[in-house]
């Protein structure tokens, strides 16, 4: 759990390739379903544009169908689910699974400027960032050598203000659902990727 922008999502990817199991990133499933045909498409289409949170009844849908599949059996990590009390709870039916929740915890401005600066390879999906991680080859990705990237259109000051209240509105709340929990972590996020990477590597180490 975290703001949009904290880190989770390029530690989650580090996380998954250590303890061999999959990632999933709730956000970059909707934005792939951007480019399909059908209602939702258009429906995710407008909630993203405009900064909004796509509705539960939706999101938990799609997540239940991944969950089931033999890839999760071993366990995953969701990046970006749940984000709110309704889907905590949907979760925790759907799931027999022992759940560790950790929380980045980092300032609004520092996202920000995460965020801005984000960019990913189109070919394996790679995250990089203008101010803070950019390839070691100029254009080149590090994994997998394509020169091929994209930035994010929702992506600009306006829109991820929107997001971030958003976020918190809705997803603060699972702090106190979840913070009596023994598998409950907060990780300071502010700090560098391979220092939060070090951080995360000693908790697990304890869970």
């Amino acid at each position: 759990m975290g703001l949009p922008g904290s880190g989770k999502g390029t530690q989650g990817q580090i996380l998954a390739t250590k303890l061999n199991i999959p990632t999933i990133s709730i956000g970059n499933m909707f934005r792939d379903m951007l480019h399909k045909d059908g209602e939702e498409a258009k429906l995710l289409d407008e909630y993203l544009s405009e900064g909004k949170l796509v509705p539960s009844e939706l999101t938990n849908r799609i997540v239940q169908k991944i969950l089931l599949l033999d890839e999760q059996k071993n366990g995953c990590i969701l990046d970006g689910y749940p984000r709110n009390l309704v889907q905590a709870e949907f979760l925790e039916k759907i799931t027999n699974k022992k759940l560790v929740i950790i929380f980045f915890d980092v300032k609004d401005e520092v996202v920000i400027r995460r965020v801005l600066g984000r960019f990913n390879c189109t070919d394996c999906a790679k995250i990089y960032n203008s101010h803070y991680k950019k390839p070691i080859i100029d254009g080149i990705c590090d994994v997998c050598g394509s020169n091929k990237f994209i930035y994010r259109q929702d992506d600009n000051e306006e829109v991820i203000r929107k997001r971030i209240e958003e976020y918190k509105k809705e997803t603060f709340p699972l702090i106190n659902y979840y913070k009596d929990s023994e598998n409950f972590y907060f990780i300071d996020a502010q700090q560098d990727q391979e220092e939060v990477a070090t951080r995360l590597g000693a908790l697990l180490k304890i869970i």
